[in-house]
Formats: C-alpha cells, structure tokens, sequence
C-alpha cells in the first residue's frame, strides 16, 4: 500500500472517530438529561459545527481515496496538470494544482 494511501485511510479513520465520539456524547448528554435550555442549544450548535467539519473533510479523503484507486490521484481536476508534491503532503485530498486554485479563489471574490 502507498504511502498516500496509508495517509489517507488513517485520515478517514480518525475522522470516522471524531464524528462518533462526537455523536455518541451528544446522545449520552440528551440520555442523561444534561445541559437544558440555551447552555444545551449552544453545546448543539457547536457539535453540529464540528460534525459538518469532519463530515465535508471525510467526503474529501473519500473521494481521494476513490481518485488513487482509479488512477487519478494527483492530477489537477481543472487543468489535468501533476498537483505539486508539497502541496498534496499539506492536503492530501486536494483536486486541485495551486495556480487553478488561486485563479477560482480570484473567481470566487
């Protein structure tokens, strides 16, 4: 198994963790009747936050993962060119190369 790919899957392990851990104190909490009122509704706010964090970055690796497996891994959804290498070691789910990136952040103002 590559190397990216232990990375990624132990990525996905992690992340499949966090949002169990997550929403498993979330139900023992509901269980037990504690937090009540704005305290229980800003706790709620707060875990939802953290389960779409973890849920869209879990999407990712999975797609990742789905790219390596079909051969695609690495290569640039816009532009079809190699994502650099520094850039896929500080995002290993990345789509896309630095430069089409930044010309869709530019896009996106």
């Amino acid at each position: 198994m590559s190397e990216v790919k232990e990375r990624l899957l132990a990525k996905q392990a992690h992340l499949r963790q966090r949002l169990g851990s997550v929403q498993a104190t979330e139900r023992r909490e509901v269980q037990e009747g504690q937090n009540d009122g704005a305290q229980q509704w800003e706790v709620s706010e707060i875990r939802d936050g953290l389960d779409d964090e973890a849920t869209a970055e879990l999407n990712q690796v999975d797609l990742a993962l789905a790219r390596l497996d079909a051969g695609e891994y690495g290569l640039c959804e816009s532009c079809g060119e190699q994502i650099g290498e520094k850039r896929l070691e500080a995002l290993p789910y990345a789509t896309s190369c630095i430069e089409c990136a930044e010309r869709a952040e530019v896009l996106d103002r």
